[in-house]
């Protein structure tokens, strides 16, 4: 009787486990879920967060199901089937909106993976196995393991043009998801090899879902956040850096050999003046696409106000400073621009100097805007490199110089 009694009091004591356990993996669920839905509102995006919702809180009703149906709730075959259904419908839903939230984009083609479901059901009932408590656990613990490593991939593959640091986190939670459900296979199959029981297993398991829901609103967080640093960083009308960021790359004091280039679209007060400031701004991204698209990776180039742009080129000597000028002023004296069938001819003229020995910066600017006022008494459509011989008789310059805020004369 003794015997009988403790073992009547060691399964109830499972089962309040178990139910506890299950309790906390539907509510983990719906708590990511919420959470997801509450962020795609607040964004006023999608970005795939409904969808990762979405399937979140399909996993819930499933665990849900499947447990009513374990008090035998439901028919056996039914609950079984569905069960297992809204399991792998779940599991393909999230993998398209973590498609969606790690490349920014939806793609159509993604849609294709909901025939995997379609599919495994279709096996499912045309062979009945998961009405065998052992082939249905399995099939579903291989089958979300395998997704957890296509969620990983995922993850990882869109980090060379969005490096965001909660990709990794985020990456490491559904790899240490796919290793607890390979776990969970283990304990089904052998379970006097596996060092763990199931319900053991439950609560990392539980814990990788909260670590999955909480990298991805710090993923999207950190998204939101570098696209406003961008938006502060780029000029609206050429798309190109702007003044504000390229005084944020410049060092008090450049290193010998350093080059400063400042860069003059000639008479474009002209340009605006009788063809009217559409013309000019057509103009202006015109200039701005093509010196950009000729930059190395290094080089800090950007927009500093008006028809002015501003190039900063590190390590370079002056010879090699001198070609990679000209190479721009060839490059848009070449340009086409057409305008209300007008053709506009364009040409800049570029002031340049190299960075000397214990040279601070404000000096360097000061050297390449006078080698600009000289490119300009010199007839434009030219560059000039900084001639400290001639600085004398060249107009005074202020200090610092004038031209971050505000044009040379056209």
């Amino acid at each position: 009787m003794r015997m009988a009694y403790r073992t009547a009091i060691a399964w109830d004591d499972f089962l309040l486990e178990l139910a506890t356990v299950l309790l906390l993996h539907k509510s983990s669920l719906l708590i990511g879920g919420a959470c997801f839905l509450y962020v795609r509102f607040q964004s006023g995006k999608s970005e795939g967060l409904g969808l990762m919702a979405m399937s979140f809180i399909l996993l819930a009703i499933g665990s849900t199901i499947a447990g009513q149906g374990e008090r035998q709730a439901f028919p056996l075959y039914a609950w079984t089937l569905s069960t297992f259904s809204l399991g792998q419908l779940a599991y393909s839903l999230f993998w398209i909106g973590l498609r969606r939230l790690s490349s920014g984009t939806p793609r159509r083609r993604d849609w294709l993976v909901l025939v995997y479901p379609a599919v495994l059901s279709a096996v499912a009932v045309l062979t009945d196995f998961h009405l065998v408590n052992l082939y249905r656990a399995v099939v579903f613990q291989s089958s979300a393991g395998l997704f957890m490593l296509a969620y990983a991939h995922t993850a990882i593959h869109d980090c060379r043009k969005e490096r965001l640091p909660a990709r990794y986190p985020l990456a490491a939670s559904f790899g240490i998801s796919a290793l607890l459900h390979a776990l969970v296979i283990v304990s089904l199959i052998a379970p006097e090899r596996s060092p763990f029981d199931i319900a053991d297993i439950f609560f990392p398991m539980i814990l990788s879902q909260f670590a999955v829901a909480l990298f991805a609103l710090i993923f999207v967080k950190e998204r939101a956040e570098a696209r406003l640093t961008a938006l502060l960083q780029t000029d609206p009308l050429t798309q190109i850096r702007n003044r504000h960021w390229f005084f944020q790359q410049l060092r008090p004091a450049p290193s010998i050999g350093d080059a400063f280039v400042i860069i003059d679209i000639d008479h474009f007060k002209r340009v605006n003046d009788t063809l009217g400031h559409a013309a000019g701004d057509e103009v202006l991204v015109r200039v701005a696409a093509e010196m950009s698209g000729r930059l190395q990776k290094q080089d800090a180039f950007a927009r500093l106000g008006g028809e002015e742009f501003g190039l900063y080129l590190p390590a370079r000597h002056g010879r090699s400073a001198q070609a990679v000028a000209e190479a721009l002023r060839d490059a848009v004296q070449s340009l086409e621009i057409n305008h209300a069938d007008a053709r506009i001819p364009v040409t800049i003229s570029a002031g340049l100097a190299t960075a000397t020995p214990g040279q601070p910066m404000k000096d360097l600017m000061r050297a390449a805007d006078m080698a600009l006022y000289q490119a300009k008494r010199h007839g434009r459509n030219r560059v000039e490199q900084f001639d400290p011989d001639q600085a004398m008789t060249l107009p005074t310059v202020t200090d610092p110089p004038s031209f971050p805020a505000v044009g040379h004369a056209a």
